[in-house]
């Protein structure tokens, strides 16, 4: 089958493919006529490598689960496992997010950066800083470019 038919029954683009090829993960196309064509079978292998993209793995731990001493004789459940663990370490620090959330929509302060709960006394603060700031930073990613705290000062100020 030719790059564009794989890439489209795959749903993926034709340079995925191509990028795949270069690491290791599907084998090299047969070139006909200049264009790489593949077995259908590539499609089960791509559907394996999208599915473990999903739950997570890097391109690497992919490579490793599908032709690694890891993807053999059920091996690969001990990589699963792994990402299992680290899945609901995930989980748990999103849940402490949450709650993180929860208490500063329930403050009734007008701004919060005035917010008793946030300061060197209050309960949030109490948290251990590491967890804040990693959950924090990742809010912050995850809202890039939005107002923080400063803005609101700095607005309060002018």
């Amino acid at each position: 089958m030719s790059i564009d038919k794989i890439a489209k029954q795959a749903g993926i683009a034709s340079s995925a493919l191509r990028y795949y090829e270069r690491c290791g993960l599907i084998g090299e196309g047969a070139r006909i006529g200049g264009r790489r064509h593949y077995p259908p079978s590539v499609l089960q292998r791509l559907s394996v490598i999208k599915v473990c993209q999903g739950i997570g793995f890097s391109l690497s731990e992919i490579s490793d689960l599908l032709d690694g001493p890891r993807g053999h004789n059920g091996a690969w459940r001990d990589m699963a496992l792994g990402r299992r663990v680290e899945v609901q370490r995930q989980i748990r620090e999103l849940q402490d997010l949450l709650g993180l959330l929860d208490a500063a929509i329930a403050c009734a302060c007008s701004a919060l950066c005035e917010c008793p709960h946030m300061g060197p006394d209050g309960h949030l603060a109490r948290r251990p800083p590491e967890l804040l700031k990693r959950l924090v930073g990742r809010w912050q990613q995850s809202t890039a470019g939005g107002p923080d705290c400063r803005d609101h000062v700095a607005a309060k100020v002018t």
